[in-house]
């Protein structure tokens, strides 16, 4: 496995198997032999060779999705626009159900785009949902026309098939990372949007580990040594 696929293919396998068969301890154990590499990667914050050859700065991506658009189809640049007018979340436009309010009551594995004068997106099914709950995001103007352009008035979802039905999350995968290997012959996706995002706005700080290392050494967590700085005397 670890030859064959890439280091986060591996760990999301791993741990998607993990909790599927919880009683399995073959999994448990392949887990533990890589648990704290993971972690020593995590907290370095260093990409591997395959995430580097994969990753496109955030002021290139959005330079790339205003050029190209005349060139790029309504669903292209509708792809474009979910991953860039606002902040990139992961596969989470599928199943995404299109309504003109808000439910009284939000569908289990079901987000929303609530499709009005003043739109918005409501994420009620993504990975941590357990821990931050529904989130709601306001669609801008250029969202919105994207949105207008490439999505008709009829349709029941956001991104649907032919019959109606909701793409996968495969699809939609594969969808982004055709654009790129279209126009750039580049092999990347949806998860580098999220890598470059953070890494445009997180520019400047310590890794993970720097921070914890200091945090503990003042007897508080990470979050309490962030909110401790003085930005303006950086």
């Amino acid at each position: 496995m670890d030859s064959r696929y890439s280091f986060s293919s591996t760990r999301v396998a791993l741990g998607a198997l993990r909790k599927e068969y919880p009683d399995n301890k073959e999994f448990m154990e392949e887990m533990k032999k890589r648990g704290q590499k993971w972690k020593d990667m995590d907290e370095s914050q260093q990409p591997t060779e395959a995430q580097k050859a994969k990753y496109v700065s955030w002021d290139n991506i959005v330079q790339f999705r205003d050029a190209y658009q005349d060139q790029m189809s309504d669903m292209q640049n509708l792809l474009m626009g979910l991953y860039t007018y606002v902040p990139p979340v992961r596969l989470d436009y599928t199943p995404m159900r299109i309504v003109a309010r808000k439910p009284a009551k939000l569908e289990d594995g079901m987000n929303y785009y609530v499709r009005n004068k003043a739109p918005y997106f409501i994420f009620h099914s993504y990975k941590t949902h357990s821990h931050y709950g529904d989130k709601v995001v306001k669609v801008p103007n250029k969202l919105k026309a994207v949105i207008d352009k490439a999505v008709p008035a009829t349709n029941t979802y956001l991104l649907q098939d032919a019959e109606g039905k909701p793409w996968q999350e495969a699809r939609l995968s594969q969808s982004v990372s055709r654009i790129f290997k279209q126009f750039h012959d580049l092999n990347t996706g949806v998860s580098m949007f999220r890598h470059s995002y953070a890494t445009k706005f997180h520019a400047g700080q310590l890794p993970l580990a720097a921070i914890k290392k200091t945090a503990s050494a003042m007897m508080h967590g990470p979050l309490q040594s962030m909110s401790y700085r003085f930005l303006s005397l950086e």
